[in-house]
């Protein structure tokens, strides 16, 4: 009885149980059936990787985020400025120098008032009503 394997060759198996006509077209029958198999775990190393190279980049966006805060806080404490949208605005779009204008508007007309680092400050306990007295201590704004 002949058959016709994947190559497109008639055969005559000697058993009569033989699919193909050789190893080589066994194999190549063997990769077509078991192709999108192959094909599937390769796609899930391929979203392996890219979830590692996915982490890579979301360290690096936290540390930029990380510094822009840091950036921003320092901004704030320089200029006198507590409103963290207003001067986030200026970095965003690179406007210090207007910012500090702004900032320097408002220190002559008195409305912020920059703290000096080594500039010291009463504070008072709220311990009034216990103990029966306010006590008051000396901090440091370092």
């Amino acid at each position: 009885m002949k058959k016709i394997c994947i190559c497109g060759k008639e055969f005559e198996s000697k058993t009569g149980k033989a699919r193909y006509c050789s190893q080589k077209c066994r194999f190549k029958g063997y990769y077509q059936t078991h192709k999108e198999l192959w094909h599937f775990n390769s796609i899930k190393n391929e979203n392996k990787i890219a979830k590692k190279e996915q982490k890579k980049i979301d360290d690096e966006k936290n540390a930029m985020l990380q510094k822009r805060r840091s950036d921003i806080d320092l901004l704030k404490k320089r200029t006198g400025i507590d409103n963290y949208a207003l001067v986030a605005y200026y970095y965003d779009t690179d406007k210090i120098d207007e910012l500090l204008k702004i900032a320097k508007y408002r220190q002559d007309n008195g409305l912020i008032k920059i703290r000096n680092k080594d500039e010291q400050r009463i504070v008072k306990s709220h311990g009034g009503k216990i103990t029966g007295g306010f006590d008051y201590f000396m901090i440091s704004t370092n």
